[in-house]
């Protein structure tokens, strides 16, 4: 018969692991995972607010650019620009005013025109010289913000050595999305089309 040695045989058993995890193991694992979790989420809500950023950013840029585009087009066939005869408006101003011309049943038709800055709702208007500036219709969508615009007036005056007037547009805007600070600021020049006659 065989003699056992009875304390390693003990020691065996005692040292013997089976398949399966400690505890300790099992927190760092969760612990891992959970940082691995956190950082992915986290990358995720990082990107989406980029997207939203880049999207109202991309909304401010478009509307300004409408809006500067369709004042240039109608002030391109215009004549007669004028500024407010207000204290301190010329050379620069918040207000135009100009005679527009239209085509309608092959027949060219004018009527006076002007574009203006509303301060109190931070927008762009644009309205028929009768009815004011209170009566006007909005530009600019009411997501965005108009902080400034400025009109120049140049050359309006009728003379050999002018006529032909040139007018400046500055805006100046952001959105009223206050996780969008970014204010964008745009700016063209238009020559009336047609040289003014004496």
């Amino acid at each position: 018969m065989k003699s056992v040695n009875r304390p390693s045989a003990v020691m065996n058993m005692m040292t013997r692991r089976d398949g399966g995890f400690t505890l300790l193991e099992m927190i760092v694992a969760g612990g891992i995972f959970t940082a691995v979790v956190t950082i992915a989420v986290g990358a995720v809500l990082a990107i989406g607010q980029a997207q939203v950023k880049a999207s109202n950013i991309q909304n401010v840029q478009d509307n300004l650019r409408f809006a500067l585009e369709l004042i240039s087009r109608e002030m391109r066939t215009g004549r007669d620009f004028r500024l407010p005869a207000t204290p301190g408006c010329p050379p620069a101003c918040g207000e135009v005013f100009f005679t527009a011309t239209r085509i309608v049943g092959g027949n060219a038709q004018s009527y006076d025109v002007g574009y203006c800055f509303d301060a109190v709702a931070q927008e762009l208007r644009r309205f028929l010289v009768l009815g004011g500036c209170a009566g006007g219709v909005p530009v600019t969508d009411e997501s965005i913000r108009l902080e400034e615009a400025v009109f120049y007036v140049i050359g309006e005056t009728i003379g050999a050595s002018d006529g032909q007037p040139r007018i400046t547009t500055i805006l100046r805007a952001s959105s009223r999305d206050p996780r969008l600070v970014t204010t964008f600021r745009l700016q063209t020049t238009v020559t009336q089309r047609d040289r003014d006659s004496s």
